[in-house]
């Protein structure tokens, strides 16, 4: 808890980056689920915990994540399905492995100073 940011009660250690990267992506899925159901402590239904088992609805719910152009997020499968390099390497990393048919979009960008009135018409 020494290495907590002020204010929070609660970490979660990881062996990697890509770890980090998957445990946000399951919580925020478990987060979202939890709060249609009413909150962490309201148990999944028994049609929940069937379904899920067949990757299938109620219990496997159709989320997915947006993700920008030319990001890296990891090498698991589901940060892999977010990663989108252009170059050799990024491709390399994931050709012959099927991936999660998430959306991605293109990053935003702006140019600075953002402060700079000659930047405002683009930003």
């Amino acid at each position: 808890m020494d290495v907590a940011p002020k204010g929070l009660d609660n970490v979660q250690a990881t062996m990697c980056g890509s770890c980090a990267v998957e445990g946000a992506f399951k919580f925020a899925f478990m987060a979202r689920s939890a709060a249609k159901r009413g909150g962490f402590d309201v148990l999944p239904s028994d049609e929940e915990l069937c379904s899920a088992i067949n990757n299938s609805e109620p219990g496997s719910p159709p989320y997915g994540i947006l993700s920008f152009k030319n990001g890296f997020h990891g090498t698991m499968l589901g940060s892999l399905s977010t990663t989108r390099n252009t170059n050799k390497i990024g491709s390399f990393r994931k050709v012959d492995i099927p991936a999660f048919d998430w959306p991605m979009a293109e990053p935003p960008s702006y140019r600075y100073p953002v402060s700079d009135p000659a930047n405002e018409a683009y930003n």
